[in-house]
Formats: structure tokens, C-alpha cells, sequence
């Protein structure tokens, strides 16, 4: 098994403390800071090759999301830092469930669900929407224990017949 990622022991909300910013803003500035230099899209890959991008407006959606993360045990910080984070999550993610978008959008060509291993049997369960014509967008980001990624993947393929996946997490490719 690869390194660990440790994410969540970073030193995210020290840095942020530093200069008196909550962990909120400071992940905000630090991923803007990076979209900015790219262009206004970060475009990343995952250790499959495959092209994701983050922009400010998917920032936003994986902070708010936190709720979903500390339902699962984690705190508001630790969210935080994972969203900092979200880059080396990406690249270091493996594609567990792709399926339709329940919404019927024609523009979405398919809902790709990553897993990206933190430590010990903790996961970044990562949500990329793939749009016909500007690519995957990563808009969100969950926190979760293996026990609650699995009931995941399980309640995931419940709901789309269509869904292919790999239910058995990939512990080898993580």
C-alpha cells in the first residue's frame, strides 16, 4: 500500500491561525490562489490519467458540503484542510462508480465517483460531474470511514441500475 495521505494532520488551521484567518478563508485563498494562476481552471489528473478541474465555483461547493463530513465523524476543520487539499487528493484518487446524472441533464455525459485513501480507514469520497463540453468538474468532496464508504457505493448502485463500479474499495490502487 502507498503512503498514506495526511491530509487531515496538516497544518492547515495552524497556517490559517497564523495570520488570523479562520480554516474557511484559508482554504478558500489558498485553492482561488491557485485557480487564478491557472487561468481561472485548475485542471488536474488522477493516477488513472483522467482530467478533472476545479474552478471557484466547485471551491465553493466542496466547502459548503462539511455538514456531510462532520455527520461522519470528522470536524469542520479537517473538512477544510481536505478541501485545501483537494489537488493531491485528486491525483492520488481512483474511480470507484460512474453513472448517469440522475437529473437527466443532456450536458452531463456522466456523475464519477472517486476514492482518495487519508489514513488508517479514512477516505475522500470525491464527486466529479463530467460535462459534454468543458470536461469533469470536481464539485464535492466527503469525508468518511471505510464502513460508511461502502454503505455508500452500495446505496449508490441502488439507486442507477446503469452505475458500473468497483464495490470492493481498491485498496492496492489507493
Amino acid at each position: 500500500m502507498p503512503e498514506k495521505i495526511v491530509v487531515l494532520e496538516s497544518e492547515l488551521a495552524a497556517a490559517a491561525c497564523s495570520i488570523g484567518m479562520s480554516t474557511l478563508s484559508y482554504a478558500k485563498s489558498k485553492l482561488y490562489a491557485q485557480i487564478e494562476s491557472s487561468g481561472g481552471k485548475l485542471i488536474i489528473k488522477n493516477k488513472a490519467g483522467e482530467e478533472g478541474y476545479i474552478n471557484k465555483d466547485s471551491v465553493n461547493k466542496m466547502l459548503s458540503s462539511s455538514a456531510d463530513s462532520v455527520k461522519n465523524g470528522f470536524n469542520e476543520s479537517q473538512h477544510f484542510s481536505a478541501v485545501a487539499d483537494i489537488v493531491n487528493l485528486y491525483e492520488n484518487s481512483v474511480k470507484v462508480l460512474t453513472h448517469p446524472d440522475r437529473k437527466g441533464s443532456h450536458n452531463v455525459k456522466n456523475i464519477d465517483r472517486f476514492v482518495a485513501l487519508l489514513y488508517d480507514d479514512k477516505f475522500a469520497f470525491i464527486t466529479g460531474k463530467e460535462i459534454i463540453e468543458n470536461g469533469r468538474k470536481i464539485y464535492n468532496l466527503e469525508l468518511m470511514k471505510l464502513g460508511r464508504l461502502e454503505g455508500k457505493l452500495v446505496e449508490e448502485e441502488s439507486k442507477n441500475s446503469t452505475a458500473t463500479q468497483q464495490l470492493t474499495i481498491p485498496a492496492n490502487n489507493i
